[in-house]
């Protein structure tokens, strides 16, 4: 009877902890490129604009739109206006290889077409996440 109210806490224990290592052991998405692109897509499908803003839009970019505007109110403005343009680039790019400057930092990618006056988007690598930098 010990044994199996042992083995019962022991199975229940282990499954909180599990995820929580799984989680921790997973690489964040915006880390690479290969996984940065579809985490983009996927927030825009989802319009979840104000967190692709806040993951995704260059950090000092960012500082200077949250001086005019809450980010609230320029993520609102994004979905309407920009959102729609990007999700078609970036599902455009979606494994495609970009062309790397020397160092490994900026990456930048051709559109097939011109695309409201961008022939090409480019992502800037700030530690260790890309950002989208047009």
């Amino acid at each position: 009877m010990l044994s199996a109210r042992l083995l019962l806490i022991s199975s229940l224990v282990f499954s909180f902890v599990t995820p929580v290592v799984a989680q921790d052991v997973k690489p964040e998405s915006r880390e690479a490129l290969e996984t940065a692109i579809p985490e983009g897509i996927r927030l825009l499908e989802a319009k979840e604009h104000k967190a692709f803003v806040e993951i995704f839009v260059y950090p000092a970019d960012l500082k200077k739109i949250t001086e005019g505007a809450s980010l609230e109110d320029f993520a609102k403005k994004f979905g309407e206006r920009k959102a729609p343009r990007l999700l078609e680039i970036l599902k455009e790019i979606k494994g495609t290889k970009p062309s790397l400057d020397d160092n490994g930092t900026k990456a930048t990618f051709a559109l097939k077409e011109e695309k409201d006056g961008k022939k090409s988007i480019t992502f800037v690598k700030i530690d260790k996440y890309w950002y989208i930098k047009n």
